[in-house]
């Protein structure tokens, strides 16, 4: 397999498209709350039906199940979790959303737990301890995304701190793409465009935030189309629990949300229309 780079590049090429499906399992969300079957059997056929069906449709190039949803539900989640890497692994980028990070050993663990056991393509990372943290993570042939600007309120609390002229936040983003990462930036604020710009739009960035969380995804991609095929723009419960609102089939509700998300992506990609 090339290294998760590559694997970006030609994803997005061949499914035209640079949306990922975040996996954050909710049981009193999945099939309406229904409390019957174990919770392997709940979960697991209602994420792959949906991300099948993603799939075969061409509306996703990458998938990034989140380890807490999972893990919440001990080790039944855990073999859902299992079960969603294996099923997918090499078929599709897969991103775990793990935001680990720690001392050096520590993260050396956490990282062979995610590259070399889940067979992750590439993870979420916390750079708050600094180098020795982060660079266990940042591996050849996968991808560590650095948290920079996340798409939470509480963001502003650390990540909006000026150091000198410079937020925080591009401070991270500088150490960052100097360690060879990647960037997590939220779609809910226009620090991207800043970001963007400093990294010469070369260093790809996993945008979350859009759909539920109200981001702007025409602001995103205006920011990305010198160069969209490294970035992964990830909507995750406005994608899988779309059937709260639409109604029917949760596939079919999810298939035409994810759609509804790529019309505005391909419009500013023209390569990717369809």
């Amino acid at each position: 397999m090339p290294g998760t780079m590559e694997f970006l590049r030609r994803s997005a090429e061949e499914r035209k498209t640079v949306l990922c499906f975040g996996m954050d399992p909710v049981l009193e969300r999945i099939n309406a709350g229904s409390a019957t079957g174990a919770i392997e059997e709940r979960i697991e056929p209602f994420f792959h039906g949906i991300t099948d069906r993603l799939l075969e449709e061409n509306e996703i190039a990458a998938i990034k199940p989140n380890y807490a949803y999972f893990a919440k539900y001990g080790f039944d989640g855990l073999y859902v979790l299992e079960g969603i890497m294996q099923r997918y692994k090499n078929k599709i980028p897969i991103i775990l959303d793990g935001k680990r990070g720690d001392i050096g050993k520590s993260s050396e663990a956490y990282a062979a737990e995610a590259f070399d056991f889940w067979g992750a393509d590439a993870l979420t990372v916390s750079p708050y301890m600094g180098e020795d943290s982060v660079r266990p993570f940042a591996r050849e042939g996968k991808l560590a995304y650095v948290l920079c600007r996340t798409s939470n309120e509480g963001a502003r609390d650390f990540q909006e701190l000026r150091c000198g002229r410079k937020f925080l936040y591009e401070i991270v983003a500088e150490k960052a793409v100097s360690w060879g990462c990647g960037l997590v930036v939220g779609a809910t604020s226009d620090s991207i465009k800043r970001l963007v710009k400093a990294a010469g739009n070369e260093v790809p960035f996993l945008i979350p935030g859009i759909g539920a969380q109200g981001g702007d995804l025409e602001m995103v991609m205006e920011a990305l189309k010198p160069n969209p095929h490294i970035h992964r723009i990830s909507a995750s419960a406005s994608i899988a629990y779309a059937y709260e609102k639409a109604g029917g089939n949760p596939v079919e509700a999810a298939l035409k949300e994810a759609q509804k998300l790529n019309a505005v992506i391909r419009e500013y990609v023209p390569r990717f229309s369809k």
